[in-house]
């Protein structure tokens, strides 16, 4: 389920930005806003439920489980960023103000997905790098989105979109390997884990859509079966979005962070004798039916060894 919402955010977030970039540049005064508007339920959507997903799985159900949650997490305050960054830019491309202004908020939208999933935990960098990541994406996907749609498809309209695919292309392949070197240390990774093996299918999807664009390419040549071979361009890359939704939630080989390390043991205690944990500076929740959550940390060495009571582990490591 959650890998089904968060490929439903990405195909939210590639509308959103996607027919803003082809009404201000590609198609000029096309689509409307309706494909934008359409992008941000489909983020309400995702985000909505992988919030309730994860609460519902804790038995956080009230309305002070779901606010402590978006304002006190990292999670949360990158999903209020992202849709505080999607409403901006709706009123943007609505009342048709500078594009300066809308690539600002598309920024911020872009910033706030990147704080979901991998790109949390690992520093402002890392985060960056899934930011430009999937704002190459949306740039690929929804300009060939657009063209699908476009009433006429003249051999200008190719020549316009191929220098922005190509540097998409390009962005998408030099930040996934900076990426990818992040997550999976060891070649073995690659296919000896679940993540290696979800980032190899994206790659072969990746290089298949790779092949349609160059079909897209003789077909405007040719002015013949341009939309079927966009389509197919479309449709490819609709399936390199789902994958990245299964990769996304997929926990990389050494864990979420830079510095996930060590061991944990959590005990969820729903017990009405235990309605809350004792001590309220780390009582995550302020519900009085929040269950207790009680960690057993084990500090450990870089080589995983469990290190004697009472000696400190190494930075950032538990």
């Amino acid at each position: 389920m959650t890998a089904i919402l968060t490929a439903l955010g990405y195909a939210g977030l590639t509308l959103l930005l996607g027919s803003a970039l082809a009404r201000r540049w590609l198609t000029p005064g096309r689509p409307g806003v309706g494909p934008g508007f359409a992008g941000l339920a489909l983020l309400l959507l995702a985000w909505g439920g992988q919030v309730a997903v994860t609460l519902s799985t804790l038995g956080m159900t009230g309305m002070a489980d779901v606010l402590d949650y978006v304002t006190t997490t990292a999670t949360g305050r990158a999903m209020l960023t992202g849709l505080l960054g999607a409403t901006l830019l709706l009123a943007v491309e609505v009342a048709a103000w500078p594009a300066l202004l809308a690539a600002g908020m598309a920024g911020v939208t872009l910033w706030g997905v990147a704080g979901i999933g991998h790109g949390e935990g690992h520093g402002a960098w890392v985060r960056a790098l899934h930011a430009v990541h999937a704002g190459a994406m949306t740039v690929w996907l929804g300009g060939v989105l657009a063209l699908t749609t476009a009433r006429r498809l003249p051999p200008d309209l190719a020549r316009r979109f191929t220098p922005a695919a190509l540097g998409s292309v390009i962005t998408l392949a030099v930040t996934g390997l900076l990426m990818a070197t992040e997550h999976l240390t060891a070649l073995r990774e690659w296919v000896d884990t679940p993540y290696g093996r979800a980032l190899l299918l994206k790659l072969a999807l990746v290089a298949a859509a790779l092949l349609a664009a160059i079909l897209v390419r003789h077909a405007f040549a040719r002015q013949a079966w341009v939309r079927l071979a966009l389509s197919r361009e479309a449709l490819v890359l609709a399936a390199v979005l789902g994958v990245t939704g299964v990769l996304s939630t997929t926990a990389p080989p050494g864990g979420h962070s830079e510095h996930a390390h060590g061991s944990a043991s959590v005990t969820v205690s729903k017990s009405r004798s235990v309605p809350r944990c004792a001590d309220p500076e780390t009582r995550p929740h302020r519900g009085t039916d929040a269950p207790c959550v009680v960690l057993d940390l084990k500090p450990q060495d870089a080589a995983g060894t469990p290190l004697p009571a009472g000696e400190r582990a190494p930075t950032g490591r538990l």
